[in-house]
């Protein structure tokens, strides 16, 4: 199976950010022809290419410590 793009990466993180906890649970149901039925162009391409088992097996990226939502500074800024 061939690795995902750095498009197709982003698609799936931001349809995980939209859809939350169950967002794979959700685009399985879509994929299935279920509602929201929001699984147009990259998602479907995804579906098509690499299936159902893949996103059973798939694990989001780790964020690095620079893209830490939790984090408000810079990571050599110093601390006040």
């Amino acid at each position: 199976m061939p690795p995902l793009t750095e498009e197709e990466e982003q698609v799936i993180q931001a349809y995980a950010a939209k859809h939350g906890r169950r967002w794979k649970s959700i685009l399985n149901r879509v994929w299935m022809g279920g509602p929201p039925y929001d699984d147009g162009g990259t998602l479907r391409r995804l579906r098509n290419s690499h299936g159902p088992s893949w996103l059973h097996a798939y694990r989001l990226p780790k964020p690095r410590p620079e893209e830490d939502a939790g984090s408000d500074r810079q990571p050599d800024a110093p601390e006040t």
